[in-house]
């Protein structure tokens, strides 16, 4: 049977007095590419920062790889140090993430973090700014990226120490078309990792490609949870969702030139 990473029963959480999350009970299974849909303000993204031990339940209970995700449990050392090299974090906005001096210091500083000798260090360095594409960029400094750059340095420093999960907040937002492709692409190919991917995001153009599974939330509740096609086909759900959106416009003439588009809800802007 395949070991279970996270499990979620009857969830609650709130900021201050705004609740995000309202009973949310779910399993993902070791291994498994998830996508977490839902409009602005859905929850997701609080999901997503639960599962990194950023955030903890209200009420309810979560675990990750059977143990428990409470505060209680990470005032321990030895059970955050075991924690965050199985799990890594890359947030919606890069500059969030990036803040040393260099692309180079950024991508070891969490191999440093974690007790990595140095020529270990380098090596993953070496290795991980190659498969990223960005070796040109290890003595620039973070800031001065584009980006598309800012992105995939975010996503290297997460990925240079191998995690067993991944964790992903909007990974396509404010990217052009090359740079999107590109990090799509890389995702797509990542289950031959054999990594659990879970990503939080409303652009449902690249949820085929990056998940096999979407999980559906609405006012932090879990609305909706199956494979991704089945997910995208109903429509009346990504209606009700806010995750689609009828455009009607008319080609002039009469009534009847008049028809409705449906877009992802990524091109409302």
């Amino acid at each position: 049977m395949t070991a279970t990473a996270f499990q979620f029963d009857d969830v609650t959480f709130a900021y201050r007095t705004q609740r995000a999350l309202e009973g949310v009970s779910l399993t993902i299974r070791s291994g498994e590419r998830v996508a977490l849909l839902g409009a602005n303000g859905s929850g997701k993204s609080t999901l997503l920062r639960m599962m990194d031990a950023l955030c903890f339940p209200a009420s309810g209970t979560a675990t990750a790889f059977a143990a428990p995700l409470t505060e209680a449990a990470f005032q321990d050392d030895a059970t955050n140090y075991a924690f965050r090299r199985r799990v890594g974090l890359v947030f919606q906005n890069p500059d969030v993430q990036l803040f040393n001096p260099t692309v180079s210091d950024e991508l070891a500083f969490g191999p440093l973090q974690l007790g990595w000798e140095k020529p270990k260090v380098r090596d993953a360095v070496d290795t991980v700014s190659a498969r990223f594409g960005i070796a040109h960029l290890k003595d620039r400094p973070p800031h001065r990226l584009s980006g598309g750059e800012k992105k995939r340095v975010a996503l290297a420093s997460v990925l240079i120490t191998e995690p067993d999960v991944l964790l992903l907040d909007e990974p396509t937002a404010a990217l052009d078309p090359a740079s999107r492709a590109n990090l799509v692409g890389f995702l797509a190919r990542e289950p031959g990792a054999g990594r659990t991917v879970v990503t939080a995001t409303h652009d449902l153009d690249i949820v085929e490609d990056i998940a096999d599974r979407a999980i559906v939330l609405a006012e932090g509740r879990v609305v909706a949870d199956g494979p991704v096609l089945a997910v995208l086909h109903d429509v009346d759900l990504l209606r009700r969702t806010h995750l689609v959106f009828e455009h009607r416009h008319s080609h002039g003439g009469p009534p009847a030139g008049s028809h409705g588009h449906m877009h992802s809800s990524r091109q409302e802007g």
